[in-house]
């Protein structure tokens, strides 16, 4: 029997109370709020019609490729994520969305506000204050459905289970899902002992009009009470996003804009453009700060998203805050250097434009310390120095190096002012049509497709898998090849022609193309992407050059209309077979960890210089 629309069962209903005397059943009306409840109203209100404006002007600039499910799922993930700042990269690196996902879209790690990457872990301090795990549900639909949650319940205890069974969740599991998952329970164990609080956030986004049915926010509790339980310390949440709450997400953006509200009448000079003041703390923990308190990780991208933990100068700043003494902080303290494009006193305040902040990570990730576990101002001040830098020359990169040079920062601190990564950024936005973020989210903001917004980490790692032929080591590492020096010059080097950046990129987007219809009639093995993206792309440097040991100069000479449907093809057959090969040996975790291994790489290139078919030269 088909099931009447809720505008016709309205309708019904209201002949039905007119012949009976006008009034409804109680049953009719709770199967009647049940159903909008669950999701199956009808009628859009201003807030949806609205949100689908936005939607469909953002699918079209944006991702036009992308289907309007998948795209939601983006948008919502954007908007989730907003205050921790990610680029498009980092954000469809939890995107999960996919067969056997387990009614999850998303899922992303942070250990103080910082994104866990592939091996992010290796670049943690000791010390450790808070993990936080973000999970995303994205619907289309314009209601909330129980059948959501209920799935959730079911599967995320299983996930979250330092004792789970990987053979058998790889039955079931996609590999993305299963690797995501992992990151968060290795860090769990990794930071152990340092009792970091831990917080779970479930995220049901959808274009809803209202706020859930009861039954769902019932059941939306069990799974909160549930999750609290992955340790003693957990606190969960479970948040509904519905389309008036998508649109104010949508609506307040990243901030270009700071205010700083100062104590004293700022210096300034006649040399260039700047000021001196102090700031109390307090303002100052508001202007590093988003809305909803989490440390704005965009103002350190200058200074690099790197906090050096529990140093002997960090453990003085803390001391020195957390003072009873009548001592005034800034007294102790050299301040903070904020660079910044614009600068105006209004009133009492600083209004600054697209500010990094150079020099005083460090201070400000104790003063953010301070003030998250209670911490008071007591009238205390920090000195803030503000430089507004000319556009041309290079005055803002030579303050960027001369104040960091002050702090011992990682190898990859200054790495978006190195004149490779400009040299790069004009290449690939004049040559290959591609906008290259030295800074994160920069052309994102602009409204560039995303296809074509490439972060540094990920030019690292597809040209590691395509011109270094290690596609094992792009999907292992993404951190390190940005902040380990033989790594980084191995891949960023000057000797380089700057054509073999844009390749790179070309080749992976050819074949990420290709994987996603492929995948549509033939589901892949592991059902993720990325573990087939990058072993291709290394099996293609051999396809395309024909060459058992292809140089640097063999790929320049490679005509891309090579890479073919019909080679593609047959390149995924290859791997397939050797991925089964692989599987007959070891079923543990899957084609997610058999993809990153050495081994497999060279099995790999093995196969393809062995097979005729292929025509490489011996």
């Amino acid at each position: 029997m088909q099931r009447a629309t809720p505008a016709a069962a309205a309708t019904t209903g209201i002949a039905w109370g007119v012949q009976v005397g006008g009034g409804l059943p109680t049953s009719f009306v709770r199967v009647l709020a049940h159903w909008w409840g669950c999701g199956m109203a009808s009628v859009q209100n201003n807030d949806q019609r609205l949100l689908d404006r936005i939607l469909d002007d953002q699918h079209r600039k944006l991702a036009p490729e992308k289907n309007r499910d998948d795209f939601f799922t983006y948008f919502a993930a954007d908007k989730v994520l907003q205050d921790w700042d990610l680029d498009n990269d980092e954000i469809m690196d939890g995107v999960v969305d996919g067969a056997h996902d387990c009614g999850i879209d998303g899922i992303w790690t942070f250990v103080d506000d910082r994104y866990i990457t592939a091996d992010a872990h290796q670049y943690l301090h000791s010390r450790a204050n808070r993990i936080d795990l973000v999970i995303l549900q994205a619907k289309t639909s314009s209601g909330y459905q129980e059948t959501v949650i209920e799935k959730l319940h079911f599967h995320l205890p299983t996930l979250l289970d330092m004792g789970r069974d990987e053979e058998d969740l790889a039955a079931h599991t996609n590999a993305k899902l299963l690797d995501r998952t992992r990151r968060f329970l290795r860090i769990l164990e990794d930071l152990a002992s340092f009792f970091p609080q831990v917080r779970i956030t479930v995220i049901y986004a959808s274009k809803a009009a209202e706020t859930p049915h009861p039954n769902v926010k019932s059941k939306g509790d069990r799974l909160r009470r549930e999750l609290a339980k992955i340790t003693s310390d957990t606190h969960a949440e479970i948040e509904y996003l519905n389309a008036a709450d998508l649109r104010e997400r949508t609506a307040r953006g990243a901030r270009a804009v700071a205010q700083l509200v100062f104590t004293e009448t700022p210096m300034s000079t006649s040399l260039g453009e700047g000021y001196v003041c102090l700031a109390r703390l307090d303002e100052y923990y508001r202007f590093i700060t988003s809305d909803n308190e989490a440390l704005r990780l965009e103002l350190f991208e200058s200074n690099v998203r790197d906090y050096a933990g529990s140093t002997s100068v960090n453990n003085a700043i803390g001391e020195t805050l957390k003072s009873g003494t009548g001592e005034d902080f800034w007294w102790f303290n050299n301040g903070v250097t904020v660079v910044a494009d614009a600068a105006q006193i209004a009133g009492k305040r600083i209004v600054v434009k697209d500010p990094q902040i150079v020099n005083g990570l460090q201070t400000s990730h104790e003063v953010y310390s301070y003030f998250q576990n209670g911490g008071q101002h007591r009238d205390r001040s920090l000195l803030v120095k503000i430089v507004v830098a000319p556009e041309s020359g290079t005055a803002r990169d030579r303050i960027i190096r001369a104040t960091n040079s002050q702090t011992q920062l990682p190898a990859g601190a200054l790495r978006a002012t190195e004149s490779i990564q400009k040299d790069i950024e004009e290449s690939l936005t004049h040559a290959g049509g591609y906008y290259y973020e030295r800074r994160a989210s920069y052309y994102r903001n602009l409204g560039f497709p995303l296809d074509r917004v490439v972060s540094m980490a990920r030019l690292a790692r597809e040209f590691t898998a395509f011109a270094l032929r290690e596609p094992h080591t792009a999907l292992r590492h993404s951190e390190a090849l940005l902040l380990d020096d033989q790594n980084y010059t191995q891949i960023f080097s000057p000797r380089h022609d700057l054509d073999l950046y844009r390749l790179s990129l070309d080749v992976h987007t050819r074949l990420r193309g290709f994987l996603t219809q492929f995948s549509e009639d033939r589901p892949l093995l592991g059902e993720t992407l990325e573990n087939w993206l990058y072993p291709l792309a290394a099996m293609s440097s051999y396809t395309l050059t024909r060459l058992r040991q292809p140089t640097m100069r063999d790929l320049l000479n490679v005509d891309l209309d090579h890479l073919s449907d019909e080679l593609m093809v047959r390149m995924t057959g290859t791997l397939e077979q050797n991925f089964k090969t692989a599987l007959r040996h070891s079923k543990a975790g899957g084609v997610d960890r058999i993809a990153r291994t050495p081994d497999f790489t060279a099995k790999l290139r093995q196969a393809i210089v062995s097979q005729s078919r292929y025509h490489i030269e011996r």
